[in-house]
This record gives structure tokens, sequence and C-alpha cells, in this order.
């Protein structure tokens, strides 16, 4: 009983190893209870699905397409098949490994030897099972395993990084073609009556009524809107290209789809979650990231440090061997070896040193990546938040001031139908409004574009609990 039982714990400390990696502590960043002083602390969460809060079937008929063809997330899963084979080969060196080798072959020896003077001819078949097995006794491929597998984490979460920034680039490229068409319906209005007002200006010019500045004046306002619309039109043309590259579509297929199935109006802006609690940032995919690449990174130190140690390898085969291919398989042609053999480390001009040094410096890289990327989460959220709060802001002020500007509109065209108002001062009133709708729409596209990037920076729904869930199961 008792040698069973040493025998066992000599298996068990084969296969477990030691471990020479430094103990991992992963660094803790203290964030404020809430992001703003002026709201309440409470506990919101983001759907995972954010995008349809905005009702907006097209949108998410692209942000699924977009999930399905673009290059970047394909590139991502590409990322994973190949942490996942490099663990998988990193698993296998744990384990013996058991060979099948068989030869065969005609030799002829030399008759000029001290054993003899003649030649002699003859076959030589064999057949053999080969076991090969390293102990990991200083646990170097259970470092190397534990490495590769925290690899293969972090590229998970960054496949989910990826398809988060995704979802809110198409979006926000949704929204702002939107914007450019409705902004250049606006322009084009403002174009149409700063035409008339040029022709009834031409006329009173050539009446002697207003001076020659004046129409000039007037001439000029009119090739500021026109170079407002030739802007708008090269700005849709770009962000069609810019959308068709993240859907995985050609620009065509995106120009004749805002040609017929986009909307011309922004929608309602959606309320996002503004006082979210600090911890919903550490569920952020990019962190999880870091955080495995930390890890990876010390494993792989344990993994360097192994090589100042011994190596003891075992080795057996079993097998057959004849020189006749009939008599291979029987009894009498079997044969089997069994061995070990110690390597150690002697002299290797500070190669084994220079490894270690190169894995520390390698995990002192991952641990300020892994700040850096907490700190960069804690500002994105913050940044949208306060970038979200001053647009609400000044676009109920904006919408006050179009609203007083269309009274303007609204009186001078009641005072022209009335007969004691001039058709220029309705004019200037109508293009005051145009430009005032035409900045509202400029402010409603960025608030809506705040509230994307408030979801982007908030994780866009990324459950910490499900992703590591899955993660045990690798």
């Amino acid at each position: 009983m008792k040698r069973n039982l040493y025998s066992f714990s000599l298996v068990a400390l084969i296969f477990s190893g030691c471990s020479l990696s430094p103990e991992l502590s992963i660094p803790t960043t203290q964030f404020p209870e809430a992001y703003r002083a002026d709201v309440k602390n409470e506990t919101t969460y983001v759907d995972a699905a954010w995008w349809s809060n905005y009702h907006d079937e097209k949108l998410t008929a692209l942000i699924e397409e977009a999930l399905s063809n673009n290059y970047d997330l394909q590139t991502a899963m590409a990322n994973i098949s190949l942490a996942r084979a490099t663990l998988s080969s990193s698993t296998s060196d744990r384990y013996p490994s058991l060979d099948l080798q068989g030869s065969g072959q005609r030799i002829r020896t030399s008759s000029d030897t001290f054993t003899s003077k003649t030649h002699s001819t003859y076959n030589d078949f064999s057949v053999s099972a080969v076991l090969s097995y390293e102990l990991d006794l200083w646990g170097k491929y259970k470092e190397a395993e534990a490495s590769s597998r925290a690899s293969l984490i972090a590229s998970y979460a960054a496949k989910d990084t990826v398809k988060i920034s995704l979802a809110s680039s198409v979006a926000d490229s949704y929204f702002t073609l939107i914007s450019l068409y409705e902004q250049l319906d606006i322009t084009n209005e403002t174009i149409k009556a700063r035409e008339e007002g040029l022709k009834r200006n031409e006329f009173k010019y050539s009446v002697g009524a207003i001076s020659k500045g004046t129409l000039l004046s007037e001439r000029a306002e009119l090739n500021s809107a026109q170079i407002t619309k030739d802007a708008l039109e090269q700005s849709i043309l770009t962000q069609q290209s810019a959308l068709a590259v993240l859907v995985g579509k050609s620009p065509e297929a995106i120009a004749n789809f805002s040609k017929d199935g986009l909307p011309r109006v922004l929608p309602a802006d959606v309320k996002v979650p503004a006082n979210l609690p600090s911890e919903l940032l550490t569920k952020r995919p990019d962190i999880k990231q870091a955080e495995e690449n930390l890890k990876a990174a010390n494993a792989n130190i344990g993994v360097a440090r192994a090589a100042y140690f011994p190596s003891i390898s075992l080795s057996g085969a079993l097998g057959f061997e004849s020189t006749q291919l009939s008599n291979l398989m029987k009894s009498k042609s079997a044969t089997n070896n069994f061995g070990g053999s110690l390597a150690a480390p002697l002299f290797n001009m500070g190669k084994t040193s220079s490894n270690v040094e190169s894995a520390k410096a390698n995990k002192e890289l991952a641990e300020i990546s892994y700040a850096q990327t907490v700190q960069q989460a804690f500002q994105d959220a913050y940044d949208a938040l306060n970038k979200r709060h001053t647009l609400t802001q000044k676009l109920e002020h904006q919408l006050a001031y179009e609203k007083n500007i269309e009274q303007v509109y609204l009186l001078a065209q009641k005072q022209y139908e009335n007969g004691y108002g001039d058709y220029l001062t309705l004019l200037d009133a109508k293009r005051n409004l145009l430009s005032a709708k035409l900045t509202t729409s400029q402010t409603k596209q960025a608030l809506i574009s705040s509230g994307v990037s408030l979801y982007k920076s908030l994780g866009g729904g990324w459950d910490k609990e499900v992703f590591e869930r899955h993660a045990d199961t690798l």
C-alpha cells in the first residue's frame, strides 16, 4: 500500500510540476463612486443589443451584416483559431508522446575491417512503438500551457472588443450619413432661397435701388451656400465609402441604399444610462484582454527560468526486428529498450539569463498596458458623459433659438401676405431659419454620436460573468 502511495505521489509530481513564475498581483485602480456629482448613483445596465433602442430596422440590419462580413472581425476569429492551436500544442507537451516507427533496408557490410575481410549482405526490417516523455519537474510546460490559455482568453476578449467597436462605428457612420443628407436638403432649400433673393436684387440693382456692393454680397452668400453643398456631397461620398468597408459591401451598394432606404431625418435621441457605477468599467472586454495578456507574460517568466535547471527525459521502445520480413512479427524477433537522459545547462553565454530578463520586461510592459487600458476606459466614459451633458444643454438652447427664429419667419410671412412687409425681409427670415435648422441637425447628430460613444465606452453590454463561464470551458 505504501509503495503504491509513493508511486502515486511520484506520478503526481511528474505531471504537475512546480512553478517558477512569480506570484501575480493584478494592479488595482480606484474609481470614483459616480461619474458626475450632480446625479444620483444608481445601478443601471447596458443592453448588449443597445442599438435596438433607436428602433431603426435598417440600422439593426446593417450592424448584423457588419458582424457577419467585417474583415477586422474575421481577423479576430482567425486569431482565436491560432491561439487555440497554440494552446493545444502547449498542452500536448505536458504528456508522453507515442510514435510508430518502421524501416526496411538491405545492407552490405565492408570487407576491410578488423572483424571481417569479406562482404556480408543482409536485410534488416523493424517496426516499433516509441514512447518519449520529458519530466516537467520545473513547471516549464505547465507554465507554457497557462500562458497559452491566457492568450486564448485574451483573443476572445479582443474579438468582443472588435464587435463592440464595429457596432458603434456602424451606428455612428449611419447616423452621420443621415445627418449629412438632412443638412444637404436644408442647404438646397437655402440655395433656392438665395437664388430668389439674388434675382430680386439684380432687378433692384438694374433700376438703381441698391448698390453694387449689396448685389456682390448677395452673390457671395449664394456662392457660400453652393460651396457648403459641394462639401456636404463630398462628405456623403466619404461616409458611404467608410460605411461600405464596415459592413463589407461595395460603395455602390451603400450609395443605392442611401438613395432608396436611408431616412432623411435623424431619429429622436434615446436615454443612455448616465450614472452607471464605476465597477461597470471593469467589465469592458479590452480590460479583460489586458489582464489575460498580463497573466500570459507572468507565466512566461516561469518558462524562461526553467531553463536554468536540468531536464530529464524518459524513452522506451517496444517492437520487432528481423532479417526476414516473414519473421518480423514472431516472438523471437521482439525487441525493447528503456532508458533516460539528463541534460543540464553548463555555459551558454548568458542566453538563459537574457531570456529571463526579457520575460520580466514583457511582464512590466503588460502591467503598464493594463494600467493604461483601465485609465483609458475611465477617461472614455467620463469624456463621453461630459460631452453628452454639454450637448444636451446645447441642443435645448439651439431648439429654443430655432423656435424663436421660426416665429420671426412666420411673422415676416404674415406681414408680407398682408401687404405691409417686404419680400427680401421674408427671404432673409427664411434663410436665417434654414441656417438655424442646419445647426440643429449638426447638434442632434453630435448628441446621438455621443450616445453611441457612451454605449461603447461602457462596454456595449459585455457581460464579464458570462464571458468567464465560457473561458472556464476552454
